[in-house]
């Protein structure tokens, strides 16, 4: 008669909580070190590092560099056999000026804290569990990078974490979970110098030319969907004040609550460019930067996030509602493959995004408590995608149909 060998995810699940109890101070220590020694998007070269080497002490087979970007890292971890591949997404980059005033240092530590507990029980499971370091959120699209190279491509879902100031959960309904697409935009435009007093008559104005984007921009935001926005600044303005400016220079970021509606006005924002060029008879160009994806949550995997929180200790009471203003590049993600975010409060009161406020939050005795216990919750999905073949088939039933189901 043959043994039924298979785990008892009872016991599993207690042994993971263990594994990342243990682990506290640790992983504690290693986000708390991000956090004091913040690095731009593309330059985490300590955090990337540093991460990498203690996933590889946990057990983990590291890639590094990873699909040509100097601070990805993947950190592979196999199971008994074959089964499902689920990613934990690590950010680690910081805020210029700011730090780490959107907490990614707790995103970064939450990669190991996962690792570690996983690390517990994957021998006795079918699968792989990847960490993948993806740097670069804010503004560099390391996702979209990494993604654009095939880093996803054998991957079957994705999780991570983020605070949300003084809420918590993850998404379970539309449209919860979900944010902005957005688009970055540089224009430009070339005129010709001038003496501004002595003989303007023969410049042409490239400031002006950038004004009246400027003012067309503001014309056209009282025709566009309440979600969208649109916003930018001037990165040239002229040399000297007595000079006819012959060079002037912007940046715009165009967002909507689809990628489609981004592209609608993204050729409407570039219409008012080139007709601010006809009217002061300068030339103009106009650059596109990365599109970042809406988010599409796997409202399946979320459902499952937030019974891991709730068992993991996190008070739900003060949950998220509605869409998030937000843009990020895990939206690019979430139309390859299931995909979800585990909000979580690092504040008792209300705190204001990209802050101070949110650099002493993410560093704090609350916020390093809530950190833990996430991690706990986000390891525990893994667990249940690993041991479950039900669920993610759900996840990617209901992923292959998210603009039937969810789109209004």
């Amino acid at each position: 008669m043959a043994v039924d060998t298979k785990p008892d995810i009872a016991t599993l699940r207690d042994r993971v909580k263990e594994a990342i109890q243990n682990e506290r101070g640790h992983v504690v220590e290693i986000a708390e070190t991000i956090r004091v020694n913040p690095e731009l998007g593309y330059e985490e070269r300590m955090a990337s590092q540093l991460l990498a080497d203690h996933l590889k002490e946990a057990g983990f087979e590291v890639e590094k560099p990873y699909k040509g970007i100097e601070t990805a890292f993947r950190a592979t971890r196999r199971g008994k056999g074959d089964g499902p591949t689920i990613a934990v997404l690590a950010e680690y980059d910081a805020l210029a000026g700011i730090g780490h005033g959107c907490g990614h240092n707790l995103i970064g530590g939450s990669g190991l804290a996962a690792a570690l507990g996983l690390g517990a029980v994957i021998d006795e499971l079918n699968g792989t569990v990847i960490i993948m370091g993806t740097p670069a959120e804010e503004g560099g699209g390391g996702k979209i990078k990494l993604a654009e190279a095939g880093a996803f491509d054998d991957v079957d879902a994705a999780l991570m974490i983020h605070h949300a100031g003084d809420r918590s959960g993850s998404a379970v309904e539309w449209p919860q979970g979900t944010c902005l697409a957005v688009q970055g935009l540089k224009v430009e435009f070339f005129g010709k110098p001038a003496h501004a007093a002595a003989d303007p008559y023969n410049g042409v104005n490239a400031l002006n030319a950038l004004i009246k984007t400027f003012t067309g921009i503001d014309a056209l935001r009282q025709h566009i969907r309440m979600e969208a926005r649109i916003h930018g600044i001037i990165t040239h303005g002229g040399d000297a004040a007595n000079v006819v400016p012959h060079h002037s220079a912007g940046e715009f970021l165009v967002r909507a609550d689809t990628r489609d509606y981004v592209d609608e006005l993204v050729v409407k924002v570039k219409n008012i460019a080139q007709g601010a060029a006809l009217m002061t008879g300068c030339e103009v160009t106009v650059e596109d930067g990365m599109m970042h994806f809406d988010m599409r949550p796997s409202y399946v995997l979320g459902k499952v996030y937030q019974d891991n929180m709730a068992d993991a200790g996190i008070d739900l009471s003060q949950g998220r509602e509605g869409r998030g203003m937000h843009s990020t590049d895990f939206g690019n993600i979430s139309y390859l493959i299931p995909s979800v975010t585990g909000s979580f409060a690092i504040s008792k009161t209300p705190i204001p995004g990209h802050s101070q406020q949110v650099v002493d939050a993410s560093g704090s005795e609350f916020g390093y408590d809530q950190y833990v216990k996430v991690s706990t919750a986000m390891a525990l999905t893994v667990l249940d995608l690993l041991s479950n073949p039900e669920l993610l088939a759900e996840a990617k039933a209901a992923h292959a149909r998210w603009s039937e189901l969810y789109e209004r």
